[in-house]
């Protein structure tokens, strides 16, 4: 007997199909990355559930991180040094292209990556125009995530 569509059964069958993917996904360069430096990141997404997957992802190889919701929230956390800030497109308050600027009109030299879930040409290069250095699509992936944090510890 099949389950109907939004029955627990069927949630929670996708739901850890979700996560042995997600668990999968972190063999490769994830399992292989070893930072040398200590590194922090905020984390600024409305979506909790992408919020807490770079939360957890993060933490995971040792990269202390704090999160906001809002890119006000954001910038009450400036004046601490993040080596990374992951902004999404999408905040609440003020939108992601905002939280950018305003983080780069604060001297913010952190390596920042925008993240979307939209269209992430025309995304990218918003973000990008206000001042990220690059951005990823959601939900984030591990392996693109280990490139750059193998990068931020090169420097």
């Amino acid at each position: 007997m099949r389950a109907e569509p939004d029955s627990p059964e069927r949630n929670e069958s996708s739901s850890s199909k979700f996560w042995r993917r997600r668990r999968r996904e972190l063999s490769n360069r994830w399992r292989g990355l070893v930072l040398r430096n200590r590194l922090t990141a905020l984390v600024v997404d409305r979506v909790s559930v992408c919020r807490l997957l770079a939360y957890y992802l993060l933490e995971s190889v040792g990269v202390e991180t704090k999160m906001a919701e809002s890119g006000q929230e954001a910038l009450e956390f400036i004046g601490e040094d993040y080596d990374l800030i992951l902004v999404d497109r999408y905040t609440n308050n003020m939108n992601g292209l905002e939280t950018i600027r305003l983080l780069r009109e604060r001297h913010m030299r952190s390596k920042i990556i925008g993240l979307t879930s939209g269209e992430i040409e025309i995304d990218r290069a918003a973000m990008i125009q206000a001042g990220a250095d690059d951005c990823l699509e959601e939900p984030l992936r591990a392996n693109a995530l280990a490139d750059i944090l193998a990068e931020i510890d090169r420097r």
